[in-house]
């Protein structure tokens, strides 16, 4: 039997919704974890950087990857040890999430779908 696969990694509509910005001490060149590469300076805003892909419409992040070795459709974070704060703090089955969600056609996460990554948390 083959092991679940995280709903989150089957989704992915968080990523091509949300504008992701950041402090510019997160970019790998200030000393940080994202690859700089990655993201572009916010000359306006001063010490902020965002990735790349979510300053457009439609949003997609540059680091959104398809991830075919999980499964198919699978997609996720190809720099998720590396990610941004707001990543790292958008909760998995939030408001958040669920509006997301349904904002591209998708059903809201069910109870059984939620739990048992929860209790792994």
């Amino acid at each position: 039997m083959s092991e679940a696969i995280h709903p989150c990694l089957l989704c992915g509509k968080c990523c091509q919704n949300y504008r992701v910005e950041f402090s510019i001490y997160e970019l790998q060149s200030m000393g940080g974890t994202v690859p700089d590469h990655l993201a572009h300076e916010v000359p306006a805003k001063g010490n902020r950087a965002r990735m790349n892909g979510t300053e457009q419409h439609p949003v997609r992040c540059a680091a959104l990857s398809d991830l075919p070795h999980l499964g198919e459709g699978c997609v996720g974070c190809g720099i998720y040890e590396q990610r941004s704060r707001p990543c790292r703090d958008f909760p998995f089955a939030s408001y958040g999430c669920h509006d997301t969600r349904e904002k591209f056609g998708l059903p809201a996460l069910q109870e059984h779908e939620i739990t048992p990554w929860l209790e792994s948390a």
